[in-house]
């Protein structure tokens, strides 16, 4: 009767019955309290391997975030995949032997004494938190491959970011003296697309020739940090003088898929001999004051920044259209900052509005 009612279910062949042995082998571990979570996955591993003649898969924390790595690479820009190959890597160093523990082992705690010893170990909350960003974003590819029931890191909080450096601003005096200190002509442009642009390093610095028109007088491109996000919010930037002068030397006859700055343009940003390392020469050169410096110190590490970089270019141009009374929205559209929308269809009007604030900005030649 039992070998019927199995036939009509469906589980009288080998194979299921095979599975049913295996639950019950599950069901007396269990009644005799012996059911430990290393012999349950055994047995689902069995199972899957009876049902499907695969093998099912158990990830290690280690594993399955390396495995991520494998999988963001070949769709995500080479400076992302090495930011978040370097926060798994100093994670798994935190963990040691329990990187090896089942993925499901991973708990918030990790993650909240992951960041702990980070801060403590001198880095600003705003870099801890982007510890936690890239290892929230494994986990949660993690969750939508069935691989975690729910994200640990989904009640974590970001730490207040109170204690990074307030940027300053330079002078229209040091932003001239950075320019002649500059080692080339193509650094002269990179730093006047930061002082009369608000371009960021990296944007200026991989500029192409089809996101000027110099005829009109405009630059039109998608901040590197923008496309990150998935925004694609493109900025369009009315040439001001100084930068309107810069480029009326560029060739004529220029490809229009050619960079501006073609000994720049592959140079990674940040490193010992990264673009903004460099800059920091050019304001030694030119003796342009770094700002204040904030050290952290606790236990035996440290860490040090400076208040002028060349974001402060950045800052340096915003403030001077607000100096000169330009409105915030007018201001966030030519800046491009990450929360304004996308808008691809600037109408005439709009375009006006736009020149005529950075035409507030004063040029070299109020000097």
């Amino acid at each position: 009767m039992e070998d019927d009612a199995l036939r009509e279910s469906g589980a009288g062949e080998d194979g299921s019955k095979r599975i049913l042995g295996i639950l019950r082998r599950a069901a007396e571990l269990a009644m005799q309290k012996r059911l430990t979570i290393d012999e349950g996955r055994s047995l689902l591993a069995e199972i899957v391997k009876e049902a499907t003649g695969e093998s099912l898969k158990v990830w290690t924390i280690k594993g399955w975030l390396n495995e991520w790595i494998a999988l963001k690479t070949p769709t995500t820009k080479k400076a992302t995949v090495t930011r978040y190959q370097h926060s798994v890597d100093s994670f798994l160093e935190f963990l040691g032997e329990k990187a090896e523990l089942p993925l499901e082992h991973l708990s918030v705690q990790n993650l909240r004494s992951f960041r702990e010893m980070l801060h403590k170990g001198g880095r600003t909350a705003k870099t801890c938190n982007g510890y936690i960003k890239d290892l929230r974003a494994s986990l949660s590819a993690a969750v939508k491959e069935g691989l975690l029931r729910s994200l640990p890191a989904g009640t974590l909080q970001d730490l207040p970011e109170e204690d990074g450096m307030e940027r300053e601003t330079f002078t229209p005096k040091e932003v001239q003296a950075l320019v002649t200190a500059a080692y080339s002509n193509e650094w002269r442009g990179v730093i006047l697309l930061g002082a009369f642009g608000g371009l960021r390093l990296g944007d200026a610095a991989r500029l192409r020739m089809s996101n000027l028109n110099i005829a009109e007088g405009s630059i039109s491109y998608i901040p590197e940090k923008s496309s990150r996000r998935g925004k694609k919010a493109k900025v369009l930037l009315p040439m001001h003088r100084e930068l309107q002068k810069h480029f009326a030397k560029m060739p004529p006859n220029a490809d229009s898929d050619d960079y501006c700055f073609p000994s720049l343009c592959r140079i990674s940003v940040s490193g010992n001999r990264g673009l903004s390392a460099k800059f920091v020469k050019i304001m030694e050169k030119a003796g342009v004051s770094r700002g204040k410096v904030k050290l952290r110190i606790e236990g035996e590490a440290g860490r040090s920044s400076h208040s002028k970089s060349f974001h402060s270019l950045r800052h340096t141009f915003n403030s001077a259209m607000l100096n000169k009374g330009v409105a915030q929205e007018i201001r966030m559209k030519i800046v491009g900052h990450s929360d304004t929308e996308s808008n691809d269809g600037y109408s005439h009007a709009e375009i006006q509005s736009l020149r005529a604030a950075v035409d507030l900005v004063p040029g070299f030649d109020g000097l």
